[in-house]
């Protein structure tokens, strides 16, 4: 009753791992610092994963984050430059690989891309080291996305996630020195509700289980700390610390019965946390 290897991808200082299903074909996008980025395909005869395509990144110099989605029936996947001659690209598959199709934010150091819906309309978050966070909207008539605006007063964002409570839509924002936030979208814009202090802060990571809503603020330095929303102030309170050696990510996988969170770590093992509920009652 515990999670073994399954198979292994290996690669040189791989920075960023996203999984797709398109057609009933599984793949991984595995963005890598150096040595090139790569698709790797599940092989059904050989049940593990192949190399599939090379990502052609002549555009790409430093990557920092990997966002695969959906717009009507086309996916797309974008690659995050966070070098300052860098050129965030997206890419869109054409059913035989994928292939690069828009030039997005040049030499901004972008850290990380957020695809949502926003009252029903397709755009892509990118958050920057220089600036604050963009926003894109994808054009019909075009078929690229185009700029929309800016999130102000949010400036050397790291990571950018989105999140719904009960239909509202909101943004974690995280910043690894200072005040990480949480946004909520209102008329036609996003506003503060909350602030999270961060020292050493890579992610802030919305998850829920069974109607209980998280956010886990990692640290490099500390504790990280898990917050619990509280449906009557809406907003976060502190729930929980747990020491993970600098969290990169927070992952929920769910078995028939049991929940559980992988914490990734820069540092050190990756870490599996269960979900559980206490009885206090008796």
């Amino acid at each position: 009753m515990n999670f073994r290897t399954y198979d292994n991808i290996t690669g040189q200082s791989i920075v960023g791992c996203k999984s797709v299903v398109i057609q009933d074909q599984v793949f991984v996008i595995v963005a890598q610092l150096f040595g090139g980025s790569h698709i790797y395909k599940f092989d059904e005869d050989q049940s593990s994963f192949s190399r599939f395509q090379d990502i052609e990144v002549s555009k790409i110099s430093k990557p920092n984050d990997i966002e695969a989605f959906q717009v009507g029936s086309d996916w797309f996947f974008v690659i995050a430059d966070s070098s300052k001659a860098g050129l965030s690209t997206l890419y869109k598959w054409n059913d035989k690989g994928f292939y690069s199709y828009q030039s997005l934010h040049e030499w901004y150091r972008d850290t990380d891309a957020e695809f949502l819906d926003l009252d029903g309309k397709a755009h892509l978050i990118l958050a920057s080291r220089s600036q604050v966070p963009v926003i894109y909207q994808w054009s019909r008539s075009n078929q690229k996305f185009v700029l929309q605006g800016e999130i102000p007063h949010m400036e050397d964002v790291v990571a950018v996630k989105h999140f719904r409570i009960k239909e509202e839509l909101y943004l974690a924002m995280t910043r690894y020195i200072g005040d990480s936030k949480i946004l909520r979208w209102g008329t036609k814009q996003f506003t503060e509700i909350q602030a999270l202090p961060s020292r050493g802060s890579m992610i802030l990571q919305p998850f829920f289980f069974k109607e209980r809503y998280y956010m886990a603020l990692g640290s490099d330095y500390t504790f990280s700390q898990i917050y619990m929303w509280d449906d009557e102030n809406k907003l976060f309170d502190r729930f929980k610390e747990v020491y993970i050696q600098a969290p990169r990510s927070f992952t929920v996988v769910s078995t028939d019965r049991r929940d559980f969170i992988f914490t990734s770590s820069f540092k050190g093992n990756t870490q599996i946390f269960e979900h559980i509920m206490i009885d206090l009652s008796l």
